[in-house]
């Protein structure tokens, strides 16, 4: 059963990238952004960090479930330190950072 996020956030930014049967990794999340929305078209396994790199350990995503996560967000405007979404499996995985 999917759960509902019944919060509203300001978009900051969203980018997509194509997981497939070794790890891939998202930007940065950028200043401001306190909160990661994840969604994909197929299964896929995601972790969180700073140099992140996706196992089949990590946490399932499922199509029909979009995730929301804390994140560390950049330390400065166009700053490059903050957290990392790392994702395995054969899938477009959308990333959209939040306001939190």
């Amino acid at each position: 059963m999917a759960y509902q996020n019944n919060f509203a956030s300001r978009i900051i930014s969203s980018e997509n990238i194509t997981s497939g049967g070794t790890s891939a990794q998202s930007g940065s999340a950028p200043f401001g952004a306190r909160v990661v929305r994840i969604t994909a078209t197929a299964n896929v396994n995601i972790v969180i960090g700073i140099n992140p790199t996706a196992t089949a350990a990590g946490t399932l995503i499922e199509p029909a479930a979009p995730g929301y996560f804390v994140v560390t967000p950049a330390s400065s405007v166009g700053g490059s330190d903050g957290e990392k979404v790392a994702s395995i499996g054969s899938a477009t995985v959308n990333i959209t950072w939040l306001e939190g």
